[in-house]
């Protein structure tokens, strides 16, 4: 009984967001149960109503259902990525497969799919809104997809292996969450980290050093110290993470993934998950793949032969003649970095001083509310409300102008043990109208009587904490990351025109969710901006024009290598998911040197913590560079000739690629900011080259 108590208390909660964070073990377990028991009863309702299928009967019950599920699930799975408790996070996985599992199930209820298709040729068809009819269309094509139109025994087939699937899904997910590697380093091991990085970490009564492989301490080690054989150690650990369990697990999930398809009728798994993404196709992922790495093969190979010359200087220099010749995995981002520091004059530790935590997050804050007309209020002492740790931050969200609440977000910015280890946004609830939520409730079904259920999203990062003697300091690659992030925060909580939780917030192609806040990376570009969210921790000074004008040229230094580096994830991705069998480690090292022009370190294979294949971006990573023509198209054409404030311009972008969310096509948004269809120019000259 429990765990309906918990149901309809979530449900029936006055709180703006509906999720609890603050559950037992055995109280998830429980919600979990009720939730898929509930859930279980509304659809065999619906597949009952096929005899006389209506939208209030038929199609109503699954609209209410996508947003009830959406909201308490979250109670259950979210706790695995941020719950400080580990018995919690152990009880928030095991929810997270029976859910999942019902999920499987619940997409391929055939008795469901019937009572659907006999609704979509019915003549109340006609009488739907435009958002409803999408929805019946994409529900259609969504069962399909499942298979439901194939035999019995096929179908049967499918939904098993999709179980098999997600249960893959979840422990590879898991393993990388739990991974908890430690090095352990003298001061001479650490030579040239900065004594604010080493002062942060654990010293042992005899000298030692912990350092993590979580990105604070990864990223600077890698960038700056000058042991080869301290960043080999690190790198060597840091690429190995959940190997070989992970790689084991992930090539399961491809040949799995490829089973499914082929039931399905689809050569491929990169076949059926592009059919419904913007590139629509193989073939044009990989034309798009290898004309841009063709384009940027000449400009990698000189940058390849600056970071030689960079290499053989300096081990002159130390009278080292160790292999001049070859750039290893462990030394490509220390010689990246010598690159900005001695061709662009870029001091990075210099810069960090002026981006403090707090200073960044308040900048951050301000040019949101300004570009986008919204308010943000912060919940303080008892009225923030239950959350999972001390450290988080809870805002509310409003319309500057109308003063109409548009949701709450949190802010989750420090890393601890167990924790989710990268940066992202996680959705808490969609943003719809409210009747959604009266679930199992036919007398308000189907109506707008409820009000609105307001949008609630995390923004959860990893960075590092304030020390005795010192605030949090942001290397300026953190504090992009962190402006990405919270615009896909915005994206969540700005999707007004959104009726149905389906479309809710960034459900969009995957192929174009990134590209919001891809452009909203280009303020940390700008002097402006970087002056709104910095200033010296210790004096309050402003960042020197010097520095901030090397930043700024620096822009496109290693541009060849970086996106190299992501051409290669994305073709990765496809190449796995376009055969039968995929061995990860091989083939990760054979297009490593393919494409990269380096040999990856013997008996590591980085897929194995390359968490986007197990979390939705399967055969879909080439989305981040695919994305990021629309956002430079987006900001150059828009943004480009009238400031990155304009309050004007920012109102379009909120009300043409926010507010929609997924309730129209990507494509039919940017038509509509960018006033005409989109093209490539802006992304190639973004890259150093020539459209």
């Amino acid at each position: 009984m429990e765990g309906v108590e918990l149901l309809n208390s979530i449900r029936g909660s006055r709180d703006p967001i509906k999720s609890r964070f603050d559950l037992s073990p055995t109280q998830i377990s429980s919600l979990a149960a009720a939730l898929i028991d509930a859930s279980r009863r509304e659809l065999d309702a619906v597949a009952a109503s096929r005899a006389s299928p209506s939208w209030r009967s038929t199609i109503a019950p699954l609209v209410s259902l996508d947003a009830c599920f959406s909201v308490v699930e979250k109670s259950c799975t979210f706790p695995q990525h941020v719950s400080p408790n580990k018995e919690i996070r152990e009880a928030s996985v095991a929810a997270d497969t029976v859910l999942s599992d019902f999920q499987v199930e619940a997409s391929c209820r055939h008795d469901v799919y019937m009572a659907v298709k006999e609704f979509s040729e019915s003549a109340e068809i006609s009488t739907l809104s435009a958002e409803a009819k999408r929805y019946l269309e994409h529900t259609l094509r969504d069962f399909r997809r499942k298979g439901l139109h194939l035999t019995e025994e096929l179908r049967a087939q499918v939904k098993t292996l999709n179980q098999e699937l997600s249960q893959l899904q979840i422990t590879y997910t898991k393993n990388l969450g739990e991974e908890d590697t430690k090095l352990s380093f003298s001061r001479d091991d650490l030579e040239g980290m900065p004594d604010d990085f080493v002062s942060s970490l654990k010293c042992s009564d005899d000298g030692r050093y912990e350092v993590t492989l979580k990105y604070p301490h990864y990223l600077p080690l890698m960038k700056l110290c000058k042991k080869d054989s301290t960043r080999q150690v690190a790198e060597r650990a840091f690429n190995s993470r959940c190997h070989p369990e992970n790689s084991r697990l992930l090539d399961q999930m491809t040949a799995l993934r490829h089973r499914i398809a082929q039931l399905l009728g689809y050569p491929s798994h990169a076949a059926y998950m592009l059919e419904i993404r913007m590139a629509k196709t193989p073939d044009a992922v990989a034309t798009f793949l290898s004309d841009l790495s063709n384009r940027l093969t000449p400009l990698q190979e000189r940058e390849e032969a600056v970071l030689l010359e960079l290499k053989r200087s300096e081990k002159t220099a130390r009278n080292d003649s160790h292999d001049p010749d070859h750039i290893y995995p462990w030394e490509m981002a220390y010689y990246r970095n010598q690159v900005e520091e001695k061709h662009y004059g870029v001091d990075h530790e210099a810069l960090k001083q002026y981006f403090p935590l707090h200073t960044v997050t308040n900048g951050l804050l301000s040019i949101y509310q300004r570009l986008l007309g919204l308010t943000f209020t912060e919940r303080a002492g008892d009225a923030r409300g239950v959350v999972w740790h001390d450290e988080v931050r809870v805002f509310e969200v409003s319309d500057t102008s109308s003063g109409e609440a548009l949701g709450v977000f949190y802010l989750d910015l420090h890393p601890r043990e167990g924790k989710f280890s990268h940066a992202a946004c996680f959705s808490l609830q969609p943003g719809c109208d409210g009747w959604q939520l009266d679930f199992g409730d036919p007398a308000n079904r189907g109506t707008g009587s409820s009000g609105r259920l307001l949008a609630g999203a995390a923004c959860v990062c990893n960075f590092s904490k304030p020390a005795a003697d010192r605030p949090s300091l942001l290397l300026h690659d953190e504090v992009e990351t962190f402006f990405h992030e919270f615009g896909h925060v915005m994206h969540q909580l700005c999707a007004r025109r959104v009726s149905f939780a389906a479309f809710a917030g960034t459900a969009v192609e995957r192929d174009f969710v990134e590209a919001p806040s891809q452009m909203l990376e280009n303020w940390v570009w700008k002097i402006d901006s970087l002056r709104l969210m910095s200033a010296h921790h210790e004096n309050g000074a402003e960042i020197p024009d010097e520095l901030l004008n090397k930043l700024i040229a620096a822009r496109n230094a290693n541009a060849g290598l970086l996106n190299k580096r992501q051409i290669l994830l994305a073709t990765f991705d496809q190449q796995i998911h376009s055969t039968a069998a995929a061995d990860s480690a091989a083939e990760l090292a054979r297009l490593t040197r393919l494409i990269c022009h380096y040999e990856p370190t013997p008996g590591t294979n980085m897929a194995a913590s390359f968490g986007h294949l197990a979390g939705g971006y399967d055969a879909q990573y080439y989305g981040y560079l695919w994305s990021e023509v629309f956002s430079m198209d987006m900001f150059k054409t828009r943004f480009g000739g009238v400031g990155i404030l304009n309050p004007t311009v920012g109102a379009a972008y909120r009300n043409e690629i926010l507010s929609w969310g997924g309730s129209r096509d990507a494509a039919d948004s940017l038509r509509a900011f960018l006033r005409r269809d989109p093209t490539p120019d802006a992304f190639l000259e973004s890259k150093g080259l020539v459209a």
